[in-house]
């Protein structure tokens, strides 16, 4: 998205997370595979759960042992299942290391964008991604989850991969993350390692499940983000939306810190909790064009009380560009200019509604009836 940051103190997670795999591409390999038979539960479980069906694979640097969450996620656990037994694994090496957040492998290129040849259907995120936790790699795009896996490192990656919660939760390792740290520090991290720690077989074996830690229920701030989100369009100028939220507490160490001290002293005269500031954001593109649209909201605070201070802190403003009032589907708009002479994509529109403030950057010309879709 050209001469824009909107958002651009949530993008150092959103650039961790979208970055966990390329576009799923063919592979060239003449095993029969195809897609698991198996189909998304219509109703997600509320916690992760198997039946002990697990994956042994058996690496240069020892055992690793994954037990499957095929009764809360069919799909990806028995694609998982299937590539295993077909020996597809073996002499794969784990491409992606990066300390204190993901282990990842599956691609036989060892580039992040190789796969099986054929691509799976997503399924509702069932648990957290703690450390041991195994999900599916995938582009951004719906359904484009193939061969590509990842292990969680940390807990502390929880905050990142959750933003986007878009990852299948496939496994659990259960026997052998000494080993997983192991390949960890084996090489350089890298997003392409030229000489990966490699698989060399995998088997399948029956293991106990230990049991599930109880989902830590949501904080306020998250509460007050995912509602934020969910006023959001789900659809503007035709795109279908991807949404994202972030509590302060998410992108804190990213903001201005004089602009976060302003904004606290709004909410406290509002008496209202600063800590509850909320970032969402909805986008989609193509090589026509795309359609961002982000809300911020601190609960309690009007929108027009924090909207000066939003601008400063998410759009790139300086003294050459040009902040004026216009009035658009009968809203009460400001457009700001991110650079001198806005071409469609170079401006954004502001509205301030309720608690909220709305912010638009589009290359759409006519950006009305997106306006009229908010809140």
């Amino acid at each position: 998205m050209p001469h824009h940051r909107l958002l651009a103190t949530a993008a150092g997670i959103s650039v961790v997370a979208a970055s966990l795999t390329g576009a799923v591409t063919a592979q060239n390999d003449d095993r029969p595979l195809g897609p698991p038979d198996a189909t998304p539960n219509p109703v997600a479980l509320e916690v992760p759960a198997g039946d002990g069906t697990a994956v042994r694979l058996t690496t240069e640097l020892g055992d690793v042992v994954i037990a499957l969450f095929n009764e809360s996620a069919p799909v990806a656990a028995e694609n998982f299942l299937n590539l295993a037994e077909s020996g597809y694994y073996d002499g794969v090496g784990f491409h992606r290391a990066v300390p204190g957040f993901v282990l990842q492998g599956g691609d036989p290129d060892g580039t992040g964008m190789g796969g099986p040849g054929y691509t799976i259907s997503d399924e509702e995120v069932v648990g957290q991604y703690g450390r041991g936790i195994v999900a599916m790699a995938r582009s951004q795009a719906p359904d484009s989850q193939g061969s590509q896996f990842f292990v969680v490192l940390d807990d502390e990656a929880e905050a990142a991969l959750e933003a986007f919660r878009t990852y299948t939760i496939f496994g659990r390792v259960v026997e052998g993350m000494d080993v997983v740290d192991a390949i960890v520090e084996a090489r350089e991290p890298s997003d392409q390692i030229p000489d990966p720690v490699r698989i060399l077989s995998t088997s399948v074996e029956q293991v106990e499940l230990p049991p599930e830690p109880s989902p830590a229920p949501p904080s306020a701030a998250e509460l007050a983000a995912d509602e934020l989100a969910a006023l959001l369009p789900d659809e503007a100028a035709g795109y279908q939306l991807q949404k994202v939220a972030f509590t302060l507490e998410e992108v804190g160490g990213q903001l201005d810190r004089d602009i976060v001290a302003e904004l606290q002293a709004i909410a406290q005269s509002n008496g209202a909790d600063a800590q509850l500031l909320s970032v969402a954001q909805a986008s989609a593109g193509d090589d026509e064009g795309f359609v961002s649209l982000a809300g911020a909201s601190i609960p309690g605070v009007p929108g027009e009380q924090v909207q000066d201070a939003m601008i400063r802190l998410l759009l790139p403003t300086d003294e050459s560009t040009a902040i004026e009032p216009v009035t658009i589907a009968d809203r009460e708009v400001t457009r700001v200019d991110l650079v001198p002479d806005p071409a469609p994509g170079d401006s954004a529109y502001v509205v301030s509604s309720g608690d909220a403030v709305w912010f638009i950057v589009t290359t759409v010309e006519d950006v009305s009836e997106i306006v009229a879709a908010l809140p």
